[in-house]
């Protein structure tokens, strides 16, 4: 049975990212609230191993989950990762995170696809190598 678990560790790794990136600005000076999870269950998506996913948290269980979006680490897939691969995985779950303006002036929340934009960003911050466990 998967279980999910708040992650203490990703948080503050994400919440550096998002403080210093640029291209994280736009989440930090919004309203959203993301929740860190690890799963203790491998994921895959057909053939492709699944090493993290940004979800929104549909309005009806806000009740239960505080938070506008979820980032899920799955344990299994991620065990030979150095804390650099974690950055790099948690920056391009962040970069899934849509945030525009609501006609009340608050914001509206979207997942954003992958796109080659979000490539190029990742590789312009962390190259092309990222199997490398540099930490």
């Amino acid at each position: 049975m998967e279980t999910r678990e708040k992650s203490a560790v990703f948080e503050v790794i994400a919440q550096k990212l998002i403080d210093t990136a640029p291209e994280l600005a736009y989440i930090k000076n919004s309203q959203v609230r993301i929740v860190y999870l690890v799963s203790n269950q491998a994921k895959k998506a057909g053939a492709k191993v699944v090493h993290g996913e940004c979800e929104k948290i549909p309005a009806k269980y806000r009740w239960a989950i505080p938070a506008d979006f979820s980032i899920t680490l799955f344990a299994p897939n991620n065990e030979h990762m150095s804390t650099k691969q974690f950055e790099i995985l948690l920056f391009h779950e962040l970069l899934h995170i849509g945030i525009g303006p609501a006609d009340d002036g608050g914001e509206t929340y979207s997942i954003v696809p992958h796109d080659l934009e979000d490539f190029k960003t990742i590789i312009d911050k962390y190259g092309t190598d990222w199997s490398v466990k540099n930490d």
